[in-house]
């Protein structure tokens, strides 16, 4: 009787384990993802547009942060010396995108904690891009645009994150071929 139970439970629940989503993979604890972005607009401080079609061509991390997060506020300094180290170069860029603040927070919290790059108001991303955690970094395939205008985030990881494991996955994507 029990054996003729438990093969009717697993013949009833089988269906169901096969149609749960695979984990995603994780890569140094970044999610290797295929999300596909859509066109997008944001505006920096200085209500100067940014479109992702300015980003064709580049390997794009993006950083997510707020300026109440303590993680975002420490990263801040190694994500500006980073950025200066990509100064010149046309195949990477780094965006700072801070969220749910308004423009005069920002701009005074940035007076007191200069870092030396543009940030970009960026919330109209957060539902596209499920956004759930700060710091969240995401990096992005524009090598390529989709016919739609489309590119692709390849990595993404919430929380504390050193540069070094960002310019390990931006290594393994310009490695790739386009």
């Amino acid at each position: 009787m029990r054996s003729t139970v438990l093969v009717a439970l697993l013949f009833v629940l089988a269906p169901l384990a096969g149609s749960a989503e695979a984990p995603p993979t994780l890569v140094d604890g970044w999610e290797a993802v295929r999300i596909p972005l859509k066109p997008f607009e944001v505006k920096d401080l200085r209500s100067q547009p940014l479109r992702l079609a300015d980003l064709a061509g580049k390997i794009v991390v993006i950083d997510f942060w707020a300026s109440w997060c303590k993680p975002c506020i420490k990263e801040l300094p190694e994500l500006a010396a980073f950025h200066q180290r990509l100064t010149g170069r046309s195949d990477v860029a780094l965006l700072s995108f801070n969220v749910g603040e308004d423009r005069a927070a920002v701009e005074a919290f940035l007076e007191t904690s200069p870092v030396g790059f543009p940030v970009y108001c960026g919330d109209a991303l957060v539902e596209p891009l499920e956004l759930a955690a700060f710091p969240t970094k995401m990096i992005l395939d524009a090598r390529k645009p989709g016919p739609d205008g489309s590119a692709t985030v390849r990595f993404r990881r919430e929380g504390l994150t050193s540069v070094a494991s960002i310019e390990a996955r931006v290594a393994a994507l310009l490695a790739e071929a386009p």
